[in-house]
Order: structure tokens, then C-alpha cells, then sequence
């Protein structure tokens, strides 16, 4: 989903005495992080039975990845995909976190390695998947099998997000979903919120036509006649948009507009 962000805060950018931030449109995942907290709390508390020890553990915000970005995510790791009513979800395991987790699980100290899992921990690995897709429900919907399912790839799929595992081993586990909830509806902006808002408008006759040569010999002084029907043509305009016309004049000193209604104007 495009929102509205800003660029963060650079150094010699300042306006009286105020920080500038350049304002962008960027991609952010709509996914709820009150969802995410949901999976991220049942995760921790499934890891502490599987690991028969209290589990410590962080969670990041949901992220829409750009392409470079999920080739990382997916490099060397292993994808187990469990299919949802609402999307389906990946379960992405690094090698490094999947060796760590199965270190874990057989009480074995905590040691950075970069090998293949054997037979036996990739069955652990495999059925800790199991557990931890369990708690998918909150993003992915009713699940529509029993198992998550090794896959080789998670093609296609759209947001992520990370759960970091602290104690009693340090791993990551990965959260990938195919496809972003709708956007909930907000409550609208009301010309009430812009009362207060100031904008500069210019007001402009239109007089008719006049040859170059009139007017290059206008000097400061100089009297132009004015015909009673061009007083009709007043335009009011914002920002170089034009946002009403109608009759002009004076009133009480001022200069003023007797505009018509915006449905009116062409």
C-alpha cells in the first residue's frame, strides 16, 4: 500500500529552527501489527514447551520487500508454506537459525556453523515448523491443512515480517504472507480540519484584449476603461488552479468576490 512518509532528517536542513524532512510516497504493509504481535506471542509461547525453557523474543514491523530484498530472504533457507482461507504463509528459517533451533531443541550450546542439517535435525526442524504454524491463524485465516508444507521457493509473495529469538538460542524466524489484508476504512478528511489553514489566492479581471503596442505605452497613472460585464469576470485562483469566478467589486473598503457555486464553475 503507498502512504505518505518522510525521508529521515538530514544534517544543514533546517528552517527556523525546525528540522525539514523531505515528504515521499513509500510501500508499507497494511498488515496490522496487532496481528503480528498475536503470532509473535503464540510463537514464544510454543517455542518455550518445544524447548522446555522461557523464551525471549522481538518483533519486527511488517515490511513490503522490493525484489532484492526477498532473494536474500529466501537465500539458503527453508520455506515451509501453510495455506490459509484469507493468504498463505511462509515460514522462512535461515540455515544458520534452523541449526541453531536444532541445537536448541537437543540442549546442545548455542555455536555459529554454516553446515548442512542432518536426517534427524531436519526432522526437528520440520516439526517445530509444524508448531509454530499453528499460530498463523491471526494472518493467514483458517489454515486448509494439517502440516506446513516444505517448499522450494515462496515466488510471488508480497510481506514480512521477522520474529528475533533472544534466549535460550539467538534466531530468527521469518514470516512471509502472499497477499496484504484490505485496507481498513479511515475517517475522512472534512473541510472543518481546514478552517484554520491559510492559503494565498490571486484574483484576476479578465478585461479583454488589447494590442501589444497599447500596452507597452501604459505608464504608472495611466487609466484603462472598464465595461460593467467585465466586473462578472472575476476569476479567484489557488496555487495557480482556478477554484471560483463570479462578479467583483468593493464592499466596506475591501475588494471582494461575489463567487459562484463550485458546481458552476467550467
Amino acid at each position: 500500500m503507498r502512504s505518505l512518509g518522510f525521508a529521515p532528517p538530514q544534517k544543514n536542513c533546517a528552517l527556523a529552527g525546525r528540522r525539514i524532512r523531505e515528504a515521499r510516497f513509500e510501500s508499507r504493509s497494511s498488515l496490522p501489527a496487532s496481528a503480528a504481535c498475536v503470532v509473535a506471542n503464540g510463537v514464544r509461547e510454543t517455542l518455550a514447551a518445544l524447548l522446555g525453557a522461557p523464551v525471549t523474543l522481538r518483533l519486527c514491523e511488517p515490511v513490503i520487500p522490493d525484489p532484492r530484498a526477498w532473494r536474500a530472504i529466501a537465500r539458503d533457507a527453508l520455506l515451509y508454506r501453510v495455506r490459509g482461507s484469507i493468504a498463505d504463509a511462509a515460514i522462512v528459517l535461515r540455515a544458520s537459525d534452523a541449526i541453531a533451533f536444532a541445537g536448541a531443541a537437543f540442549g546442545e550450546p548455542a555455536v555459529l556453523a554454516q553446515r548442512p542439517l542432518s536426517p534427524i535435525e531436519t526432522d526437528v526442524v520440520g516439526r517445530a515448523a509444524d508448531a509454530i504454524a499453528a499460530n498463523l491463524t491471526a494472518v493467514c485465516g483458517t489454515r486448509e491443512g494439517h502440516s506446513a508444507e516444505r517448499v522450494a521457493a515462496i515466488d510471488g509473495f508480497v510481506s514480512f515480517f521477522e520474529m528475533f529469538v533472544e534466549s535460550p538460542a539467538k534466531a530468527r524466524i521469518g514470516i512471509a504472507l502472499s497477499r496484504e489484508p484490505a485496507p481498513e476504512p479511515r475517517g475522512g478528511l472534512e473541510v472543518a480540519h481546514l478552517e484554520e489553514v491559510r492559503v494565498p489566492v490571486v484574483a484576476t479581471i479578465d478585461l479583454g484584449d488589447a494590442r501589444g503596442i497599447d500596452v507597452a505605452r501604459l505608464a504608472v497613472g495611466a487609466i484603462l476603461a472598464i465595461r460593467t460585464d467585465a466586473l462578472h469576470r472575476c476569476t479567484l485562483a489557488a496555487a495557480g488552479r482556478r477554484v471560483a469566478n463570479g462578479a467583483c467589486g468593493v464592499r466596506n473598503d475591501r475588494f471582494v468576490i461575489a463567487a459562484k457555486s463550485p458546481r458552476e464553475i467550467a
